[in-house]
């Protein structure tokens, strides 16, 4: 049986129209999967965002509360924040003449990583200084890891010590 096609048709029975074809089709249901995976991201995001919502988002601080810590001596410093979110400056103590930058990690007691700062260099009274929001900071017991920059660069730990956050 012969079939015949009208003459606008045999024009893109061509192998290189029809290969064409193929390619953009294929590219048309890649980027619909690649749509339809990225809207999956945003639905779980959108999830998480309206759990943090329930829980409450970072609130200002209602008051600033300084806290002395000497990692050296060890021990569990604590604050109370009181019930409401409160302004945590943290003056830590460091009398070493063989550092002159530190880097501070802040960590829950499980190890999970919450603030990391580089590069800190003391003020005249050998103290480093760093604030956070206790808002950011759920109750519970938090590790406070220095280490110090050599002069070569290397890290080198200092000391280690812990805080305690509760009252909200």
């Amino acid at each position: 049986m012969n079939v015949e096609y009208p003459e606008w048709m045999g024009r893109y029975q061509k192998p290189q129209i029809l290969a064409g074809g193929a390619a953009l089709i294929l590219v048309l249901v890649v980027e619909l999967a690649w749509t339809g995976w990225r809207w999956n991201i945003a639905l779980d995001r959108m999830e998480m965002m309206e759990a943090q919502a329930a829980v409450g988002f970072l609130q200002p601080p209602s008051s600033t509360r300084t806290l002395r810590v000497d990692p050296r001596v060890g021990g569990l410093a604590g604050i109370d924040a009181g019930g409401f979110a409160s302004r945590v400056d943290l003056a830590i103590t460091v009398n070493s003449g063989r550092f002159d930058l530190y880097r501070i990690a802040l960590s829950r007691d499980d190890g999970t990583a919450l603030l990391h700062a580089e590069r800190l260099a003391p003020d005249s009274n050998g103290d480093l200084h760093l604030g956070c929001n206790t808002s950011m900071l759920p109750d519970g017991i938090y590790r406070l890891r220095i280490e110090g920059y050599t002069r070569r660069g290397e890290l080198e730990k200092y000391a280690e010590s812990r805080l305690s956050i509760g009252g909200r």
